[in-house]
């Protein structure tokens, strides 16, 4: 019995290992991508516009409606057609009459009424010749339709840009804000570093050396939620982007260039014509007006021309020759009046023309409201260009009173808490610069947004921008 037991073991474990290896054989685990993945904004826009979800709905609207047109005109072009028919009688009352070797016998076995095999094929062609305006209405309103789809792309496609572009400054701007508190608390343990120096050495004080503790302490945390912060916003810039969460990305582009210069926008119009969205409105109430005239068409009658040309053939037994078809070709010419719809047509107009009024009220305030929106982005582009210059003016002063603060604490003029005080308005300082640029940058891309179109910019510096007080542009 003891001879068997390992042998026992062996095999029961291979019973419940071998599945599980069988299974990762199968359904081996995607390997994370490891390639690094440098992207400018530019580039997050361009992969947004060419593989996001957005797009993909937008053109697939386009192909919808480029459908519809196409249905439309089929209605205005010949229709031809053609079918191949076989009927075999299973009972026939003709039976007796075939089966009779006389003259009316066989005129009958040869004729659709008694041939046991019959085979026909027909080719039809048909035109209409007057709708009453209706097929015209249709095709014009698809086309409208069409054009609408084209413009809301056009918008889906300005939405993206703005959407990517602010995704992509917020994760500059919190990588930023991850290198603020780390250089913030590299700053608190070199300071603590100096006090504890000195309190070996008899020149600090206790008090002092707990103070730089606390203050190295709370920086700590500040450095992982900014660490939490930078992760959230790589993530939505991904899923915009349609990177893999797991791809590392350099960002590319800073929100502040070396040279200290930002863009300035040289045209400040708030004009709206441009805008896709109000093309697309456009075309939408036409759309809706042609589709008033298409059920107004239906109380007009369709006036129709078609010919038919058949081959058919009764042969004894199942397949026949080329010389038993006879032809027969026709024309005619069909009308069809609508004498009484049951008032369907009545309530198909009124509900066309409630939809045409309707879609001019939403285009004219969408008009409104696009007016509006340019406004206010022209002003808040005006108020983030002052806030900027305030904040870059202020982390001037606030590191001149840092580097000051260290002096004189080092030459025992001043005590740790004015240098933890400088310390953390410079922090706060950096903090707010990064935000007001940040927020310009966003307020350049909304503006864009607004008036439907890129505007020029040129890049300046920045204590060379004047503000116009009227809002009407910068110099």
């Amino acid at each position: 019995m003891s001879r068997r037991m390992p042998l026992l073991a062996f095999l029961l474990a291979t019973s419940l290992l071998l599945p599980a290896a069988a299974h990762a054989r199968r359904d081996p685990p995607a390997p994370p991508p490891t390639d690094t993945l440098r992207i400018s904004v530019d580039d997050a826009v361009q992969r947004a516009l060419a593989r996001s979800e957005e797009m993909r709905a937008a053109r697939a609207l386009v192909q919808q409606t480029e459908g519809q047109v196409l249905q439309e005109l089929s209605r205005a072009l010949p229709q031809v057609s053609g079918m191949v028919t076989y009927d075999r009688k299973l009972q026939s009352i003709f039976q007796g009459v075939v089966a009779d070797t006389g003259f009316f016998g066989q005129i009958l076995k040869n004729s659709s009424f008694a041939a046991v095999h019959t085979w026909s094929a027909d080719l039809t062609a048909q035109q209409l010749l007057w709708s009453g305006g209706k097929v015209g209405a249709a095709l014009k309103a698809a086309k409208a339709a069409n054009r609408s789809a084209h413009a809301t792309e056009q918008e889906t496609a300005s939405d993206l840009t703005y959407q990517v572009r602010q995704a992509y400054y917020d994760a500059v701007y919190a990588a930023r804000l991850v290198e603020i508190a780390e250089s913030a608390l590299a700053q608190a343990r070199a300071h603590l570093a100096q006090v504890r120096s000195g309190r070996r050495e008899g020149s600090r004080s206790e008090y002092e050396a707990l103070r730089a503790e606390v203050d190295a302490a709370n920086q700590e945390p500040q450095v992982v939620a900014a660490r939490n912060g930078l992760e959230i916003a790589m993530l939505a810039l991904k899923r915009l982007t349609n990177v893999p969460p797991a791809q590392p990305v350099v960002l590319g582009t800073p929100l502040a260039s070396a040279d200290g210069t930002v863009p300035v926008a040289t045209d400040l119009s708030t004009a709206v014509e441009r805008r896709p969205a109000l093309a697309a409105a456009d075309f939408e109430v036409e759309a809706r007006r042609q589709a008033v005239k298409v059920y107004r068409g239906q109380r007009w009658p369709d006036l129709y021309v078609a010919s038919t040309l058949s081959q058919q053939a009764f042969p004894s037994e199942l397949w026949p020759r080329r010389d038993q078809f006879r032809r027969n070709w026709d024309a005619s010419v069909r009308l069809e009046v609508p004498i009484f719809t049951g008032l369907r047509t009545e309530g198909q107009v009124a509900q066309a023309s409630a939809q045409y009024e309707a879609a001019r009220a939403d285009r004219d305030r969408l008009r409104e409201g696009a007016a509006i929106e340019a406004t206010q982005a022209r002003d808040e582009l005006a108020r983030t260009l002052s806030t900027l210059r305030a904040r870059r003016e202020t982390v001037r002063q606030a590191r001149r009173a840092w580097e000051l603060a260290g002096v004189r604490f080092t030459n025992g003029m001043s005590t740790q808490v004015e240098v933890s005080d400088a310390r953390l308005q410079l922090q706060s300082a950096e903090v707010n610069e990064v935000q007001a640029m940040r927020d310009y940058l966003v307020a350049i891309a909304a503006l864009e947004r607004a008036v439907g179109h890129p505007l020029p910019v040129e890049r300046k510096p920045l204590e060379d921008v004047t503000i116009s007080p009227n809002l009407e542009g910068t110099r």
